[in-house]
């Protein structure tokens, strides 16, 4: 269904859903899929353990897993402004910048991630730091598999747009772009 250019994350965590991390993740990786989601730091390691090279999301990053988070190279997702800045800190006492990073926006799930009244701070914060790299924007879609919520999903996506626009204006690059689970693919 995707265009040849358009960029597929693939989450394994917990075991693959039961059918083997690294399994499924090598599978994927000869796939060329570009990207792979994990639940927690310990089960990217697991995979760079077994030689899995590819870019590593964690979706829930813990401030006691950030040195292995740099250690393994896995890119937390950014959700709120206390993640935000305890992970700046552990970056900058490594001394690195341009670690790259993972912005969630909430338009509309009312789980994780930035609300659109955060932003301004959002954007203060961005403009300031000087030790990470917004390599991704991403929301997720909340009824996208129903016909019914279909206005639901296109506000939730002019939203996003909105809200990458100012992003992008502030940290004066582009960023990889990503909402659609499989059910806003289809």
């Amino acid at each position: 269904y995707l265009p040849k250019t358009t960029k597929m994350l693939a989450m394994v965590k917990a075991f693959s859903y039961g059918s083997g991390s690294f399994e499924i993740a090598n599978l994927l990786a000869n796939q060329k899929i570009d990207y792979l989601g994990v639940a927690f730091a310990d089960e990217g390691v697991e995979l760079r353990d077994a030689g899995i090279n590819l870019p590593i999301i964690v979706m829930g990053p813990e401030e006691k897993s950030f040195s292995l988070m740099i250690q393994y190279n896995l890119e937390p997702e950014i959700f709120g402004f206390s993640i935000f800045d305890s992970f700046t800190q552990a970056v900058e006492r490594e001394g690195l910048t341009n670690f790259p990073v993972h912005i969630k926006i909430d338009t509309g799930m009312m789980r994780l991630g930035f609300r659109p009244k955060e932003i301004p701070l959002l954007l203060e914060r961005l403009k300031a730091n000087k030790v990470l790299k917004v390599e991704s924007i991403f929301s997720h879609l909340a009824g996208s598999e129903s016909s019914m919520h279909d206005e639901f999903t296109k506000g939730q996506i002019k939203t996003f747009k909105d809200i990458c626009a100012q992003i992008e204006d502030t940290i004066g690059y582009t960023t990889i772009k990503h909402i659609c689970n499989s059910a806003g693919i289809e």
